[in-house]
């Protein structure tokens, strides 16, 4: 809903290729996509459509001219172009992967037809910004951990001891693996998706042992 008849069209003809793997650009990984993937492009093509319309006036995104869309993705990475809730884009990159996909599969079925395509998307920045670091204080760590059910603090405290990797190793954890009061836990070398080894309890230790 809410895009042209040719948008439709040609979104659906590019998610029919990729779904089987056809037409692939020659510098992206061959094969047929997932449909989370195929979902994603959906999303974002829909997108492109419905934008490109109203900022540009045109009823199918093959028309897009290269200084359009650059100054679209510029405007989407200076804030200008904002989310339905007001919000900033912060995955800018995505959109430009998913656009250069499109426009590379383009310029390739119209090859094949005898009509070249100009590239438009050499310039785009498809770079991975690098997310915030997200992190708890020791204090808010203790904090969470106090205001919830007894099974959920002892989880947390060890969790937060040990450094411990979770589901995989946290689940393979028994009560023989605990030395020396509850003072020591063995992640035994099976069980660890690196290495085997022995970690001393801080914090958890009496929870532990309750």
């Amino acid at each position: 809903p809410g895009i042209t008849k040719q948008n439709s069209d040609l979104i659906l003809s590019f998610l029919s290729d990729m779904e089987i793997g056809a037409n692939i650009a020659s510098v992206s990984v061959k094969g047929a996509r997932s449909y989370i993937r195929l979902n994603t492009l959906r999303d974002k093509l829909c997108f492109f459509a419905k934008n490109f319309e109203r900022a540009f006036n045109l009823d199918t995104i093959s028309e897009i001219k290269e200084d359009q869309l650059i100054r679209f993705f510029a405007d989407m990475k200076n804030g200008s172009i904002k989310k339905l809730d007001g919000g900033i884009y912060t995955s800018v990159d995505t959109y430009a992967s998913v656009f250069k996909a499109f426009w590379h599969w383009y310029q390739k079925i119209n090859r094949k037809r005898g009509v070249e395509i100009k590239e438009i998307t050499s310039d785009l920045d498809t770079r991975q910004e690098k997310p915030k670091w997200v992190f708890l204080t020791e204090e808010q760590v203790k904090q969470l951990a106090n205001c919830s059910k007894f099974q959920y603090k002892v989880l947390i405290y060890f969790l937060f001891d040990t450094g411990i990797r979770s589901p995989t190793e946290l689940v393979n954890v028994r009560i023989s693996d605990f030395f020396n009061n509850f003072k020591e836990v063995n992640i035994r070398e099976e069980s660890s998706k690196t290495f085997g080894r022995r970690i001393k309890l801080m914090l958890s230790d009496e929870l532990i042992k309750e």
